[in-house]
């Protein structure tokens, strides 16, 4: 079951439309689940915020796909279903976090993604990132958050006709966000989260463990779980954490340590993240050899010139390795008609003569890491160098 419409203008026009009976629905299931309506996201609501997959509940790691950072990207979020939908009808997503901030269209990508989950029972996962669980509410009506800039704080704030129904959503997302996983650790050892991971200094705890569910609890202790959101990936061998911010930073080696911990418990053999905005859409960090490791980012605006990219990225499973790259042209008339912009010029292209062959379809080279200028569908990425 793909989007309603095809084209992101008219999806949008439908999940506005939708919104007020999505957000009843979304609240009884949240505070009043049941078995037969469930909360649309997997391993929501649990005991353990970090924990193992089984095979049954993964299936083939094939018919995963990874979303990155969206950032309020509602035709990169509407772009990357149809995508994943197109490839594998039969698809689950992992969203890997940060839905809300920076972009024009929180509201409505909290909508699109959770419609998608109670469409499709069962095959959706979304892991916390930092700005999902920065926001709170305190006792005079106001939304705070812990990181800045945190734009959404002036949505939700603003005094106007809809402050209620603003107020409402936040609220409801504020309570839904506490309550996601930080980490999954797929069957083939993938660990998918937002940031990394426990750091150096607390490994040593870890070590301590003396059994699995001992080792479990320590995984979801408070200073864990802050490490699996809010830390970023460094491509140097190891750095210091740094306890005094949030924005302590891991290399490759201690990513090695950290699989090398307790694998009798939590295999871990490889990694994909969010958290970092990478310039290209997405990083294959070539300094983890042993224990490979991808970045992906899911929204299309570069934050240094403001201008869409040409292309979004997917990360689909691959067993026993980081998830594949995907690069999803970017249509600029579709953008444009969500933009309420004007349509780009169609390119001039001169008459074809009898002895002229028409050019090879353009796909993404291994070696580059860059996506190809060409509009034409790309091919994955490998995910081994």
């Amino acid at each position: 079951m793909s989007p309603t419409f095809e084209h992101a203008d008219q999806e949008l026009q439908r999940i506005r439309s939708v919104m007020p009976n999505l957000l009843e629905e979304l609240i009884r299931r949240l505070f009043s689940p049941s078995a037969e309506k469930p909360f649309p996201l997997l391993h929501f609501a649990q005991k353990h915020k970090v924990a193992r997959l089984t095979s049954e509940q993964v299936g083939a790691m094939e018919g995963w796909f990874f979303i990155g950072d969206l950032h309020g990207d509602f035709y990169a979020l509407h772009t990357l279903l149809r995508r994943a939908e197109a490839l594998r009808p039969d698809c689950r997503i992992l969203f890997l976090g940060d839905m809300v901030d920076r972009g024009d269209m929180p509201f409505e990508c909290i909508f699109l993604l959770l419609d998608w989950g109670l469409r499709h029972p069962g095959r959706l996962a979304w892991i916390a990132g930092n700005h999902d669980i920065a926001f709170s509410f305190n006792e005079q009506g106001v939304f705070t958050s812990k990181v800045s800039p945190a734009e959404w704080l002036d949505d939700l704030n603003a005094k106007d006709t809809f402050a209620g129904t603003r107020q409402r959503i936040g609220r409801f997302f504020v309570t839904m966000a506490a309550q996601l996983p930080r980490a999954l650790l797929f069957p083939d050892g993938l660990l998918a989260t937002h940031g990394g991971f426990p750091l150096s200094d607390l490994q040593a705890q870890g070590q301590e463990m003396a059994d699995e569910q001992a080792y479990l609890e320590w995984l979801n202790s408070e200073a864990c779980l802050k490490d699996f959101t809010w830390t970023r990936i460094n491509r140097a061998p190891k750095r210091l954490p740094d306890r005094y911010s949030s924005g302590s930073q891991y290399g490759f080696k201690d990513f090695e340590a950290f699989c090398q911990l307790k694998p009798q418990w939590f295999p871990v053999t490889h990694l994909v993240t969010g958290h970092e905005h990478p310039a290209n859409g997405f990083e294959l960090h070539p300094t983890y050899k042993i224990n490979r490791a991808v970045t992906l980012l899911g929204m299309g605006v570069d934050e240094i010139t403001g201008k869409y990219s040409d292309h979004l990225h997917l990360g689909q499973g691959v067993a026993g390795s980081v998830p594949q790259v995907i690069p999803v042209p970017v249509d600029r008339g579709e953008l444009a008609m969500l933009r309420g912009e004007p349509l780009p010029p169609e390119p001039e292209t001169a008459p074809a003569t009898a002895n002229e062959t028409a050019p090879a379809t353009a796909t993404v080279p291994a070696s580059a890491g860059q996506p190809a200028a060409d509009p034409a569908p790309a091919q994955p990425l490998p995910s081994k160098e």
